[in-house]
């Protein structure tokens, strides 16, 4: 299994180089309990491994796409489950709020170590919206990708409000899909939902335009048609 991780890690250098942020971060928090003999801050480390969900999904997705096309309605599926799940990418940076409990010979290390998981979250789940993307322009065009993308930023800036301030999960649409649903229809009333849902979304939107520019320069530097 270790060769076949190293394997899939070397032919894959995009997730190797999130692989290697997020070890980052696990090895800042072991260091804090080396530090502290305290467990706190324990969240970071799943809230981690759920942004990984929808990126190693997708990635599989994609594989199964350039294999052979799977019908529309299987496809819409799928997205449909990366979109559940995306959100917990970009929620890790709402864990910035904690530092107002940390001691204060703590805080810079605590901010620098919720920034690394934060930032390793966020990488991975503008690397998932960049695959989702590729999906989409791939299948149809670079206009209805781009539709798709834009609204999906938006759900999630939604779904990063009802997990902080909701407190919820991703799996709650099958685990109690009722009360979810008037939690929704209750946060969709509330003006201070909608004014964090667009403040977010157009965040990632931003972050998603910027990510998808340099990705694009370097794909065509890596082809030769930049100078």
């Amino acid at each position: 299994m270790y060769n076949s991780l190293i394997t899939y890690l070397r032919g894959n250098h995009k997730v190797a180089l999130l692989a290697v942020v997020s070890l980052l971060a696990t090895a800042l928090y072991i260091l804090r309990i080396l530090i502290t003999r305290d467990l706190g801050f324990l969240f970071l480390n799943w809230n981690l491994f759920l942004a990984w969900v929808p990126l190693l999904f997708i990635k599989w997705v994609w594989q199964q796409e350039k294999a052979s096309q799977s019908p529309i309605w299987l496809l819409f599926s799928y997205l449909t489950i990366w979109l559940l799940f995306f959100p917990n990418a970009p929620y890790i940076i709402t864990d910035l709020m904690h530092l107002r409990a940390v001691p204060d010979h703590m805080v810079w290390f605590d901010a620098l170590m919720i920034f690394t998981f934060a930032l390793a979250g966020f990488l991975t789940g503008l690397y998932s919206i960049r695959i989702v993307h590729r999906i989409l322009s791939h299948r149809w065009n670079s206009t209805f990708a781009w539709v798709v993308v834009g609204m999906s930023m938006f759900m999630s800036g939604f779904g990063v409000f009802l997990g902080r301030y909701g407190r919820w999960n991703s799996w709650d649409i099958v685990a109690q899909p009722g009360a979810l649903a008037r939690g929704i229809f209750k946060s969709a009333q509330d003006p201070f939902a909608v004014k964090h849902t667009l403040s977010f979304s157009l965040v990632l939107i931003l972050m998603y335009c910027a990510f998808h520019i340099f990705a694009e320069i370097k794909q065509h530097e890596a082809t030769g048609k930049y100078s």
